[in-house]
């Protein structure tokens, strides 16, 4: 993984993958939109950075180019992400020493809403971890007392809400359902068995 030294090798590095991305997907970014990748008030920039931000201003809606660049953040996160991990530890790498700094081209990386590897997985084991401690405290504290079961039942059920939720967003939708519906059916079937024999 290449180390960045200086805001402007991690910015040259951010904005060649994202140009790439557009050109991966027929996506056309004018040289006013390339080069605004590259405005900060603040550090390295190009020499007519100042002439660049008049013509964009008089000539985009700046809404609709941070939602284009956002996509085309998102695209190249999702395509670094399936790639080499090294590749993705340094696409990382150039937006962490980024962050140190005040540029544009991170109004953008945020609004796309990305999350480093393994950061999803850390918050399902929390989210699991939280609500597994609270089923083992509410099972403790409850089962002496049968006139509270229908609370157990109800928390029990908010706690598999939650971990589903988790699920969904982790996971995403579609897998998120096929396992649930999967492990549904295991139950059912299992319950099935179990009150056949009884």
């Amino acid at each position: 993984m290449k180390a960045f030294h200086s805001g402007r090798e991690a910015k040259e590095f951010l904005i060649s993958q994202i140009v790439e991305e557009a050109q991966r997907e027929n996506i056309p970014l004018s040289e006013v939109e390339r080069k605004m990748l590259y405005f900060t008030e603040s550090g390295w920039t190009l020499p007519d950075i100042m002439k660049v931000n008049e013509d964009f201003d008089r000539e985009y809606d700046q809404d609709e180019y941070e939602h284009k660049i956002a996509k085309l953040v998102t695209k190249t996160d999702k395509r670094i992400r399936k790639g080499v991990r090294d590749d993705y530890d340094e696409w990382w790498a150039a937006i962490r020493f980024l962050e140190r700094e005040d540029h544009y081209i991170l109004v953008m990386i945020r609004l796309a809403g990305l999350r480093p590897r393994g950061d999803q997985l850390r918050l399902l084991a929390t989210g699991l971890g939280i609500v597994t401690a609270i089923l083992i405290a509410i099972f403790l504290n409850i089962m002496p007392s049968r006139g509270d079961l229908g609370i157990f039942a109800l928390v029990f059920l908010a706690c598999l809400f939650v971990s589903y939720m988790l699920l969904r967003f982790i996971i995403g939708a579609k897998k998120a359902d096929n396992l649930t519906y999967t492990a549904l059916e295991k139950l059912s079937r299992l319950w099935q068995r179990v009150s056949g024999n009884a």
